[in-house]
């Protein structure tokens, strides 16, 4: 009796030990479920890393050639003495590509008049920074003048072309005769024909229609390129589009605003090497122009932002008891946690903030400024983790985007609102991708409204350029900088 009612014992200890087990997994379970998920666990499943686009099937050559509008309508541009902005700008293009790493490009020289020049050499900037008997073109042929960008230059005895093995990519196709790797389009953007391209095939003339489609044709083959443009002094005659008049035009030296704008067209099947080309050109070129009129860019391939955006969370003192943060393993600033109170769902979602950093390029602000750059991102807020397949019989916390400001220069605010909805699910947490893309036809970049003109028949107008903001914008929102992420941020969210 003895033995079985000792036996009896040891088994109902082992019972209350079992037990004591079970329970100490379940508060365990219970705890971990607490947990946040893991930031490694859930980016990895989040992955949205664009592949990158192949370079363009391109051999070039190690050259960069200037094509110069030598139309009647540039010559009050020039000035004897060479000192004029302009003639400074065509002398600092001999010089661009010395500046920066990897690059001994040679330069050469195209006028561009009713047909495309013969190659000549970059001494040719030098006579055309002071001699106005050059710009005598009664026509001007942009539009074929960007569609030899694509072709290989025909050599001359006093500027040979030199070809190197340099390759922007490997193609499977015959090798085509290799183009210069550099182009640099010089004009007043006056197009100055009488042509047009009635049948729209732009076989001839150089309406801005053409223009813009051959810019077109090479953004969609992966080139990079912008669009500079610069005010510099004048003292000619500008011609009119709308009635062909000629008229007298003269700036002053204490009135920067007076002055007429001029534009680089810049482009390459190498927009890396394009990115160093244009950063080094814009830094010889901003001592040329007075400070109050800086050189102005109309990106169409460069990144908007030089490195992550940093993210971080605020609340208010109304919404504490409520909505509360968490420090953020991992050490990213572009990831925050917070947790919310499951009484949300009765009382209704709570606001917060986020205040995101954005480190903006020079492609960038020189583009547009700060507010604008701002007005021109779409935000967006999308939740990705857990999974629908695993998500059954849970509930999460919902977030949504009110608004967004500005609040100092590269800061900008982001009001949200969190909070659960009601249901019978067990509250877990959810991970949500918050984005930003260039929405480009938000609003145009104030300097080209300001240079722009509808109408250019009275001096009045001779500061601006009839047109622009059409033949800008409609490349600006063709180009490949629309489909960028600016600014990329993750927020895990769960209860309190």
């Amino acid at each position: 009796m003895k033995e079985n009612s000792r036996l009896h014992q040891l088994i109902s200890i082992r019972r209350v030990m079992l037990m004591s087990l079970q329970l100490v997994v379940v508060l365990l379970l219970v705890a971990c479920s607490d947990d946040p998920p893991d930031w490694k666990k859930v980016l990895t499943a989040s992955d949205t890393t664009p592949t990158p686009s192949p370079a363009p099937s391109v051999e070039t050559t190690n050259e960069l050639v200037i094509y110069l509008d030598t139309s009647a309508s540039m010559a009050g541009y020039v000035t004897k003495d060479g000192q004029s902005v302009f003639g400074k700008t065509l002398r600092e293009l001999r010089f661009a590509t010395g500046t920066f790493a990897n690059s001994d490009a040679k330069v050469l020289v195209r006028r561009i008049a009713s047909d495309i020049g013969p190659v000549l050499a970059d001494m040719e900037l030098t006579s055309a920074s002071q001699d106005q008997n050059i710009y005598r073109g009664g026509e001007t042929n942009l539009a074929g003048a960007i569609q030899s960008f694509r072709v290989a230059t025909t050599p001359s005895s006093n500027a040979p072309a030199q070809p190197t093995t340099t390759k922007v990519s490997v193609s499977d196709n015959p090798k085509p005769n290799p183009i210069p790797r550099f182009h640099i389009l010089v004009t007043d953007g006056v197009q100055s024909t009488r042509q047009g391209s009635a049948t729209r095939d732009c076989a001839t003339g150089s309406d801005q229609f053409c223009v813009r489609q051959k810019i077109g044709e090479l953004l969609q083959a992966k080139w990079g390129g912008c669009i500079l443009g610069i005010r510099a002094d004048f003292h000619g005659k500008v011609y009119s589009e709308v009635n062909r008049a000629a008229i007298p035009y003269e700036t002053h030296t204490n009135d920067p605003a007076s002055f007429r704008p001029f534009y680089l067209y810049v482009f390459s099947p190498d927009p890396q090497a394009l990115d160093s080309l244009v950063s080094s050109l814009k830094q010889r070129l901003r001592g040329l122009v007075p400070k109050s009129e800086p050189i102005r860019e109309l990106n169409l391939s460069f990144p908007y932002t030089t490195g992550p955006a940093e993210f971080e969370a605020s609340i208010g003192k109304d919404a504490r008891s409520f909505i509360s943060k968490e420090r953020s393993s991992g050490g990213s600033s572009a990831r925050l946690t917070l947790r919310v109170d499951v009484d949300t769902e009765k009382s209704g979602a709570k606001p917060f903030t986020i205040v995101a950093k954005l480190p903006w390029s020079d492609h960038a602000t020189d583009t547009a400024n700060e507010a604008e750059l701002a007005q021109l991102l779409t935000w967006k807020v999308e939740g990705f983790y857990p999974q629908q397949a695993d998500s059954a019989g849970k509930r999460f916390p919902d977030v949504k985007i009110l608004q967004t400001h500005v609040d100092s220069p590269g800061q900008i605010t982001i009001d949200a609102t969190a909070g659960f909805a009601s249901g019978t699910g067990d509250p877990s947490w959810r991970v949500y991708r918050i984005e930003a893309r260039l929405n480009l036809n938000q609003i145009s970049p104030s300097w080209i409204r300001e240079w722009s003109v509808d109408l250019d028949t009275t001096r009045e107008v001779g500061n601006r350029t009839f047109n622009l903001e059409t033949a800008l914008l409609g490349l600006w929102s063709a180009s490949s900088a629309k489909d960028h992420v600016v600014a990329q941020g993750y927020l895990r969210i769960g209860p309190k």
